[in-house]
């Protein structure tokens, strides 16, 4: 009989010498059953002398009380093979126990194994997550105090603004504030150019409606739009939460902006602008009826002498003039907070 260990080993089992003693005690038996034979036919063929015939009664005790051994042994014998094959058996199952569950045991290693090695590329994963929120957190603490900056940079550009002067045709003129729309036109260099400053309004309102969600999370903002008519316009969007009846209202408008060239010089010499009513400035002004639209000219130190010139020109076409005067360097700027034009 052989039990199998683990998948190849095979270990024998020593049973072939309790079956020879079985066979052994037999054959005795068988003998001692042959003499009892013969002395019980002895016994009664013939009459023997007293003494033999207690010899042999003697022996004849002795022979059945070695029977009764051998048959004692031999009953013995036989339960110590069944117990035997019955410990192979069970021998047999617990190998296949072992192996089975060595099988098992080697596929659960293998399922630790994998599920570790998920563990810690999960863990690595969620280490530079981590790094990449900590990185954005400071990026966006740069972004916020840049801004900062800015705003108190435009906030003190506002304070030292000068005030918008009116520019009088004649001493005993009065001037009033502007209630039509207005034509915008900057005269820098001599040159006058049309400004599209309510075509900048309207892009960014329709900018800021688009991407009012993301402007909402944010206190202030600053960006860019354009270019129209080799103009652009920076600017700068402030977000206000004002309580309303059953909540918080939401409100994103115009902080400060600004009207910024491409490139210099823009627009044409005056004299030229005003000879033909083929030049870019007089089909620019065409465009606008004269009963709605004031014109208010952006007027720099250097044309005061055109921007005489350019008004004649413009209240003899039948508009309304309104002067601006600016200082040199400073772009064209709008904002909620500032003055209106006056017209004559």
């Amino acid at each position: 009989m052989k039990l199998r260990k683990g998948k190849n080993t095979e270990i024998e089992l020593g049973g072939q010498e309790s079956f020879l003693d079985l066979v052994s005690n037999i054959v005795g038996i068988l003998i001692i059953l042959v003499m009892v034979a013969g002395i019980r036919a002895q016994y009664s063929s013939a009459e023997v002398a007293p003494e033999q015939a207690f010899a042999d009664a003697a022996m004849l005790v002795q022979l059945e009380t070695q029977y009764q051994e051998l048959q004692t042994k031999a009953e013995h014998a036989a339960n110590l093979r069944v117990n035997i094959e019955e410990l192979e058996i069970q021998s047999e199952i617990i190998a296949e126990q072992v192996y089975l569950q060595s099988m098992e045991y080697a596929a659960l290693f293998d399922l630790m194994t994998s599920v570790r090695a998920e563990i810690e590329l999960a863990a690595e994963a969620k280490s530079q997550a981590l790094k990449d929120k900590i990185e954005c957190q400071r990026r966006l603490m740069e972004i916020q105090a840049k801004l900062e900056q800015i705003d108190q940079a435009k906030n003190h550009l506002q304070q030292i603004r000068p005030k918008a002067t009116v520019l009088e045709n004649t001493p005993t003129s009065l001037s009033q504030m502007v209630e039509t729309k207005e034509i915008h036109v900057r005269l820098l260099g001599g040159r006058v150019v049309y400004v599209p400053l309510d075509e900048f309004t309207s892009q960014l309102r329709g900018h800021v409606g688009a991407e009012q969600h993301r402007y909402a999370k944010q206190p202030t903002h600053a960006g860019k739009i354009g270019p129209i008519d080799h103009f652009e316009m920076e600017y700068i969007l402030a977000t206000r939460h004002i309580p309303v009846p059953g909540g918080i209202e939401t409100r994103i408008g115009l902080q400060y902006g600004e009207i910024v060239p491409m490139y210099e010089p823009l627009g044409q010499p005056l004299h030229q602008a005003l000879a033909s009513p083929q030049s870019e400035f007089c089909r620019k002004l065409a465009a606008f009826q004269k009963h709605l639209y004031t014109v208010t000219v952006w007027v720099y130190p250097d044309s005061f002498e055109e921007y005489q010139e350019l008004k004649q020109f413009l209240q003899v076409q039948g508009y309304s003039v309104a002067a601006r005067p600016m200082l040199l360097g400073h772009p064209i700027g709008i904002s909620p907070h500032g003055t209106r034009s006056s017209t004559q």
